[in-house]
């Protein structure tokens, strides 16, 4: 009798540890504003940020869907940020347009009140012989005095159903 209870009591607790580990996994691809000390940014549903204290980037995130085919390594959808102490802000762009592909737009904006430059570069690449589509946002912050770099990219055939992520983030994305 007493190995029934203990026994019940055992799998009502593995269920209930069970339903805890499932809400948890699920509110890791919920929509979250990222407030860091000199950035804003959305993580938009769908998303996982893993925490990598040895990563390069001060943030990333990434969908837990993968491509199709010649695609099933990469993920559907991806995004970094790398922040750098002030370097010449056309210097970087023309490496990222000799380096990124085939570039579709490119767009500088100058925010003199907040003492920023705003870079939004659309372009096209081939990885792993799959087209990739890499979008970026470089804000250059004199006040911060650095420069900042936001990369998203997203396997071309996934494009249109991650428009909506993509603007969110792109526009989401400020330097205080």
């Amino acid at each position: 009798m007493e190995i029934l209870i203990f026994g019940v009591i055992l799998v009502a607790l593995m269920v209930f540890v069970s339903t805890k580990i499932k809400k948890s996994a699920a509110s890791a691809f919920e929509r979250e504003i990222i407030d860091a000390e000199d950035f804003t940014l959305v993580k938009p549903v769908g998303f996982i940020s893993p925490i990598n204290e040895n990563s390069k980037f001060v943030f990333e995130a990434y969908t837990k869907e993968f491509g199709k085919n010649d695609a099933d390594e990469l993920r559907q959808m991806w995004t970094n940020l790398i922040v750098s102490p002030v370097s010449d802000f056309e210097t970087v762009i023309e490496s990222i347009e000799k380096n990124d592909g085939k570039i579709l737009s490119k767009k500088i904006l100058e925010d003199t009140i907040s003492g920023q430059k705003i870079c939004l570069i659309e372009s096209k690449k081939v990885e792993k012989n799959v087209v990739v589509r890499v979008f970026r946002k470089i804000i250059e912050s004199s006040k911060n005095r650095k420069i900042y770099h936001l990369q998203i990219s997203i396997l071309d055939a996934y494009r249109e159903e991650y428009t909506d992520r993509l603007n969110e983030m792109l526009e989401s994305f400020a330097v205080k």
